[in-house]
């Protein structure tokens, strides 16, 4: 017994001083995380992440001033982590660096990933003096740090060999915070990388989604123009959350609207959820999953209505709700079709499923349970471009199915038609085999009948297409350009309104035309078509009336001064040379304007007006606007 007695105490006397070993290095761990020290520059270190070297607090009273920050004691280390999940207040971040002996001066420092809504960050200058950059991600591109990023910034080490930045975050949601530090030349090609596959992928989506709305065009299905929107809103929100916003494609709208992440992922879920009824829930007997579904579009429209109150972190978190009831159900639904034998929900099920997996990520990485990477970033690139392939695909295995159904119903009629006249008809055999050949005679005459009217409406709508549209820009014609003058007549003589006719020449067509070839001339026509349609309202007209002629009809409400101003920046627009298959095309435009009624009574006198002043403005040079009275010019040819 004393042996035993011993060896226990022996044993817990060990285990005691693991026990003590283990609590004093996890301890030493974290004390030497929240050390922290400075992050040493190399020359290979461009790419790296450095989160591990980070620094931050959170700042509860949201009114701590830069000063303050800088000299307080309480930063603790973020031990590489790159995501703070359920923080709404400001946080500060301090980063300290320690140049390399061979580590150029000048790096960029990349805060990724679309959480922040505004960054303030405090780099020293050679005197040590820090300098304020304060970027939105709601703002122009003109007003962010470098290259359209809006928290992409410069880091330069002039004389000192050390530094410390700071920088205040603010986000309505969860905090994601990847740092990576960059030389530009790698940052670039990385980039030039990343969007060529992200073109690829909105490619696949954005060509499906026209094909399919083209569909919808045809047969007028509501599940097509469904698909179409669904589809485009994903690529929309693709694009958000990986920090490409609406700003790129316009760059000076949408930067105001603070809630604009949490729409578009509430109107990508609004279409999604009807596209899901339209396909999966049309039946009597499942009258509950659309209900459902619908009580899912009013809890999206609600977040929406929350941004607009700006509520938005609760808008955000009903999306997430939403989010986590109808994808379940739909894939449910899906699972149990495709068990039934129904080949298109069988393709929505997988093309959702990728779906369903990266919205368990997106949910994953805002509650902090995950950090944030490239791969549940990009994932939803991906992710949408194979459900829009399998959805196209689940499309058509249904339109397939209904004609499978709609000819097996006809097949049946016929049957049991035809066995009724066989009934009716026993006493003569050789009628009935002639009844049975002219019914044969009479389906395949339909038949050529219908293949025939098919044929006369797709030539009609081709005429139609041709007569009104001219087939080298797409613009509209003269006829086209005749009946929307005499609209714009009538509408200004009942309502009261005025409105200006533009007719516009290009100068030295004929020369460009005959010295480069017809090639060069088309595509010139082109390019002018698209400045022409780009600056114009949605109810302006722009025609174009033959050779290098083209009109504009501008109708209310417009001011003089604002047909003036088009007029003119259409002027500027074509001061520089025009790059088209390696030769350098100058070219201008003369512009006659007139204002109806001022400038003629009717149509014929408005129309005299215009030509007059296109031809002063031709006579003073060229490449000017006239209206009666007036002619202005382009700095190019004064």
């Amino acid at each position: 017994m004393e042996f035993w007695h011993v060896f226990y105490k022996n044993q817990t006397i060990k285990m005691f001083r693991v026990f003590v070993f283990c609590i004093v290095f996890f301890l030493s761990q974290a004390w030497a995380d929240d050390a922290s020290p400075a992050f040493l520059v190399q020359p290979d270190s461009s790419g790296t992440y450095i989160n591990s070297k980070l620094e931050y607090f959170v700042d509860t009273s949201e009114t701590m001033t830069f000063d303050e920050a800088r000299s307080h004691a309480d930063f603790v280390s973020a031990g590489g982590r790159n995501v703070l999940a359920r923080v709404r207040h400001p946080i500060w971040f301090r980063l300290k660096l320690e140049r390399g002996a061979d580590a150029p001066a000048r790096w960029w420092l990349d805060y990724q990933i679309f959480s922040p809504v505004e960054l303030q960050f405090y780099s020293p200058d050679q005197n040590g003096q820090y300098i304020k950059q304060a970027s939105k991600k709601y703002e122009p591109f003109s007003a962010h740090p470098s290259y359209g990023r809006p928290f992409f910034y410069p880091i330069t080490f002039n004389d000192q060999q050390s530094m410390v930045i700071y920088w205040r975050s603010v986000s309505h949601s969860a905090f994601i915070f990847p740092v990576r530090i960059w030389q530009q030349e790698k940052w670039i090609d990385l980039t030039l990388t990343e969007y060529l596959l992200y073109g690829l992928l909105l490619g696949i989506m954005f060509g499906l989604s026209v094909y399919n709305l083209f569909i919808y065009l045809r047969i007028r299905d509501s599940m097509f123009l469904l698909y179409f929107f669904a589809i485009v809103s994903y690529m929309f929100y693709s694009v958000n959350i990986n920090g490409l916003d609406l700003n790129i494609l316009w760059s000076t709208s949408f930067h105001r609207f603070k809630g604009l992440s949490s729409c578009i992922t509430a109107t990508t879920g609004i279409f999604s959820v009807l596209f899901a009824i339209s396909l999966l829930g049309n039946l009597k007997r499942r009258k509950w999953f659309s209900y459902t579904l619908y009580g899912v579009v009013a809890i999206y429209l609600s977040a929406i209505g929350l941004v607009f109150a700006g509520q938005y972190s609760w808008a955000e978190l009903l999306t997430q709700w939403a989010g986590g009831v109808w994808l379940p159900l739909v894939l449910g639904m899906s699972a149990y079709l495709s068990y039934l034998g129904s080949v298109w929900a069988r393709c929505y099920l997988i093309g959702e499923g990728p779906t369903l997996v990266g919205s368990t990520l997106l949910v994953l990485l805002t509650q902090g349970v995950i950090e944030a990477d490239r791969f549940n970033t990009t994932f939803y690139f991906v992710a949408g471009a194979w459900s829009a392939i399998m959805f196209s695909q689940a499309l058509a295995e249904k339109v397939n199915s209904l004609k499978k159904a709609a000819t097996a119903a006809l097949n049946m009629a016929v049957t049991e038609k035809t066995a009724r006249l066989k009934e009716a008809a026993q006493y003569q055999i050789s009628l009935e085999e002639k009844v049975k050949q002219r019914t044969k005679e009479l389906s395949l005459e339909i038949l050529l009948h219908q293949q025939t009217l098919e044929q006369l409406r797709e030539s009609q709508s081709k005429l139609e297409e041709m007569a009104y549209s001219d087939v080298l820009t797409g613009l509209p014609n003269r006829r086209m350009f005749q009946d929307r003058l005499l609209q714009a007549y009538t509408r200004a003589q009942r309502q009261d309104s005025p409105f200006a006719l533009a007719l516009i020449d290009l100068d030295h067509f004929k020369r460009i035309n005959d010295s480069l070839g017809h090639g060069v001339g088309d595509q010139l026509l082109q390019i002018v078509a698209q400045r022409l349609n780009a600056a114009l309202r949605h109810s302006d007209t722009v025609a174009r009336l033959g050779g290098d002629e083209f009109a504009m009809i501008l109708t209310a409400p417009i001011s003089r001064d604002d047909a003036i101003s088009i007029c003119q920046r259409l002027l500027s627009s074509f001061d520089a040379p025009l790059l088209i298959e390696n030769h350098q095309v100058q070219t201008g435009m003369s512009i006659g304007l007139a204002w109806f009624p001022d400038d003629g009574r009717d149509m014929d006198e408005l129309i005299g007006s215009a030509d007059v002043a296109l031809y002063q403005a031709k006579a003073a040079g060229r490449h000017r606007l006239s209206y009666i009275g007036h002619v202005t010019g382009s700095n190019l040819h004064q």
